[in-house]
């Protein structure tokens, strides 16, 4: 293995480890905290701004992780890839979709919202985009568990 293709595969774990770890942080610790704690309009605040920092990283995670794959790929398969890299290239098409869904019409819609002080539709949104960070981080543990294992799995 060469020295730029080990690179390129941790630039690949790297940018999984930020978008998954932070689904499930913001899942698993952020909104249940935050739905204990706090009144809607302080955490409907809280959550967008959260989304603002955080959207930024996905963005990044994503590009890196296409940008990561396609050189690993080019840099280890030979024409032959196992079945677990195409369906991990699926699961990404997939998860890239509904991010990209999430970022410009839920998150939008709630940053619109929270600005105009319309707590039960933002409060909506953020459902929305609940649901489908559920989703994506059901399809990124898959694919992260696919990454690491798929090839003895053959």
């Amino acid at each position: 293995m060469t020295v730029q293709l080990a690179f390129a595969i941790a630039l690949h774990q790297l940018a999984t480890v930020v978008w998954v770890g932070g689904m499930f942080f913001a899942h698993f610790a952020l909104r249940q905290s935050a739905q204990r704690r706090l009144e809607p309009p302080q955490r409907l605040q809280l959550l967008l701004a959260v989304f603002q920092r955080f959207f930024v990283w996905v963005w990044i995670a994503v590009a890196t992780l296409w940008a990561s794959g396609f050189w690993i790929f080019s840099g280890i398969y030979d024409g032959d890839m196992g079945w677990h890299v195409h369906v991990m290239m699926a699961l990404a098409l997939v998860m890239t979709a509904l991010f990209a869904y999430l970022y410009f019409v839920p998150y939008r819609g709630l940053g619109r919202l929270v600005t105009r002080e319309d707590w039960a539709g933002a409060g909506e949104r953020v459902a929305t985009i609940r649901r489908i960070i559920q989703v994506n981080l059901g399809l990124g543990l898959v694919t992260a568990m696919l990454g690491s294992a798929g090839r003895y799995l053959q």
